[in-house]
């Protein structure tokens, strides 16, 4: 069933969905006990391990996270095992708060090795927690470290798409529709549009112009980027389309040899000011550049309690769908690739992997871990009726199917199951 020896799992048919031809697996079991199972047949083999594990607060939510000086202990094997499961492209994704942020950045640098991070993003939650005594901690840190650096780089570069690239294209179109050759106008219309905007990443808003073709667009500066001096071709002046005199050069040259500058100008990719006195930029058109860099700050207010009553699996503090999908879709990449979360909670990962699979209609391959932890009494979980955390974990990812069949019938190779098992140990 799963590649690992038959005496280990104990197949777990009624609560699978589809168990016999999925290799999806949410397995039942301690998570230590499990990895060092799922060594033996995934070693190497994983794109990503995604964890959100106890953040040790000392208090009690859907189940108790409280501790205390052995998290530290607790966590090295773990983090040892994850190691050992990636890829040489692959990485590690964990969520964290103020409580062990510290000890656990170093004990990633110990167990992956400073020069592996690729570093840390702050999840801005939007809301300050109320109970604080000092500076109120509105944000988390999810931080990030490759197997090996340069090849997670070389083979996949930390982008992600411009959420808002279609949209503002398309805003764009109608814009210059509307005021047909009055580029003016839709300039004036499309900046204003851009203000009303609060979402809009930097990157994106940045693009705030249009063309006389229509071609929405920013102006960068063309100068030579460093103090090393270009060979002298590279102050060549070019000359005012209007007035035909020399427009200022930048004080240490240009970026591109003339006969890069000669393509620009002819492929319109150039703009000048109303006279000679304003130094000529470059176009950057959005349509070819609707990717950006992955930002260190995550804005993310949402949480996901109305959706959870609404699939029947209520959980104290589950981390987003939105920030969940994010992260899986910028550290994924094959459509196959494996995403492993050991400490699984209300499923979230699964979930998000399968409607990332569903948009991508791709095959990314879940491998969740939760133990049978029983669930606090006063826990919203407890009060629906579930006994345990992993009850909760298999529950929520046969109903997120259901959902997901029901509004999004498969058309392509997604995995729409997963097996569910209890680690049993050799006999």
């Amino acid at each position: 069933m799963t590649g690992m020896p038959p005496d280990v799992l104990l197949p777990l048919p009624e609560e699978s969905v589809n168990g016999d031809s999925s290799r999806n697996q949410i397995i039942e079991g301690e998570n230590l006990q499990v990895l060092s199972v799922l060594s033996e047949s995934l070693d190497g083999q994983v794109k990503l391990v995604y964890i959100d594990p106890p953040y040790n607060t000392g208090k009690a939510f859907t189940y108790k996270d409280d501790i205390g000086q052995g998290w530290v202990e607790m966590m090295r094997p773990r983090l040892q095992a994850a190691h050992a499961l990636l890829r040489e492209d692959g990485a590690i994704v964990i969520h964290i708060d103020e409580h062990e942020m510290p000890r656990l950045s170093l004990l990633l640098d110990e167990i992956f090795g400073p020069e592996n991070r690729l570093g840390t993003i702050i999840w801005d939650k939007l809301n300050p927690k109320g109970d604080a005594t000092g500076i109120a901690t509105q944000h988390e840190s999810i931080l990030c470290c490759a197997k090996h650096r340069p090849t997670f780089i070389k083979r996949h570069p930390l982008v992600r798409t411009k959420e808002n690239a279609g949209r503002m294209l398309d805003v764009a179109s109608r814009l210059v529709a509307d005021h047909g050759s009055d580029t003016e106008g839709s300039n004036a219309a499309f900046r204003k549009w851009i203000r009303s905007q609060p979402h809009l990443s930097g990157g994106e808003a940045a693009y705030s112009r249009i063309d006389e073709d229509g071609r929405v667009f920013q102006a960068v500066s063309m100068a030579w980027p460093n103090k090393r001096t270009p060979p002298q071709d590279y102050f060549q002046p070019l000359k005012h389309p209007l007035t035909g005199k020399n427009c200022p050069v930048p004080a240490r040259g240009w970026r591109n040899p003339p006969e890069t500058m000669k393509r620009l100008l002819d492929e319109g990719r150039v703009v000048f000011g109303p006279t000679e006195r304003t130094q000529p930029r470059r176009k950057y058109f959005l349509h070819e550049n609707q990717t950006e860099s992955i930002p260190s700050v995550l804005r993310d207010g949402g949480h996901d309690d109305a959706l959870l009553a609404s699939l029947g699996t209520p959980f104290d503090h589950a981390k987003p769908l939105s920030v969940a999908r994010k992260l899986i879709r910028w550290f994924t990449r094959e459509p196959k690739d494996i995403v492993v979360d050991f400490f699984a909670g209300s499923g979230t990962t699964a979930h998000a992997t399968l409607l990332e699979n569903q948009e991508r209609d791709s095959s990314l391959r879940f491998i969740l871990v939760q133990s049978a932890e029983p669930v606090i009494a006063r826990s919203l979980a407890a009060q629906a009726g579930f006994e345990t955390v992993v009850q909760v974990t298999r529950a929520r990812v046969r109903a997120a199917l259901a959902a997901l069949n029901r509004d999004h019938p498969a058309t392509g190779p997604q995995d729409r199951g997963f097996q569910a098992s209890r680690f049993i140990g050799r006999k």
